[in-house]
């Protein structure tokens, strides 16, 4: 998992949930712009790898440091933000679902908001409209042909009761099989922030089927950042040139 200044709360939920981890999964931290005697230091008794970052290389760089550090590569890799609380077992049902479905390669479980409502951070692969759309534009000002849109960009009419193929797994909390992940040579590294989880679906979807999970949830205290700061909405800026120029300039 990758840790940014966690608060205190944040990591004491969080320890709860690894402490209860069976034995058989293990869990890695990589802390970015560490300092000393930070709250995250509390994982790093009982964590199997532990990697500080002097510096703050953005997520999906961190991630790939981490894996590189591990003495040995599981045969499931799980990645994680710090703002994450799960009930015993929910891992091990995830990887024990992927286990009898060899041809998934990367799953997202049902994410929960702290009341228990369902996120559905599912979406199709991005466009620069769907972008724009929820970024820039209030709802109560959309017309209804623009919200018919954003429905269908969020995959809001799919039942997250159920399992289905995703085209842009959250980042929030992925489980994936740890050799395809190795062989496109983990996350794009010219994400700092944002779309990487979104680039990495993609990347995955070319090994095998990447689906939401309905067996199992997390809750996520979410907070939309770049919302709230200018210069975080750049970093987003940033995320989406790199991401249509990769993949192509889709509109709509």
């Amino acid at each position: 998992m990758v840790a940014f200044h966690p608060s205190e709360r944040e990591v004491n939920c969080l320890n709860t949930c690894l402490r209860s981890l069976p034995e058989n999964i293990g869990y890695a931290v990589v802390a970015n712009d560490y300092l000393p005697g930070e709250p995250i230091d509390l994982l790093a008794e009982y964590a199997d790898s532990w990697l500080c970052n002097s510096d703050n290389p953005g997520y999906g760089r961190a991630v790939n440091r981490l894996v590189k550090t591990l003495p040995n590569i599981p045969k499931y890799l799980g990645v994680l933000n710090t703002d994450l609380q799960w009930n015993n077992g929910t891992f091990a049902t995830m990887m024990s679902w992927m286990d009898q479905h060899p041809d998934v390669v990367l799953v997202a479980p049902r994410i929960l908001d702290p009341s228990g409502n369902e996120q559905k951070l599912c979406k199709r692969n991005p466009t620069v409209l769907g972008l724009l759309s929820r970024r820039f534009i209030l709802d109560w000002f959309k017309p209804g042909w623009l919200k018919r849109y954003d429905r269908w960009y969020v995959m809001a009419d799919s039942s997250y009761e159920d399992q289905f193929d995703v085209p842009y797994l959250s980042g929030c909390c992925m489980v994936m099989q740890s050799k395809p992940f190795l062989q496109i040579d983990g996350f794009d590294e010219r994400y700092f922030l944002y779309l990487e989880d979104a680039d990495l679906t993609r990347e995955m979807s070319l090994w095998g089927r990447c689906q939401h999970f309905s067996g199992a949830s997390v809750v996520h205290s979410w907070g939309r950042g770049n919302y709230k700061s200018l210069r975080l909405m750049v970093v987003n800026f940033q995320s989406a040139w790199r991401y249509f120029c990769k993949w192509g300039w889709k509109f709509w």
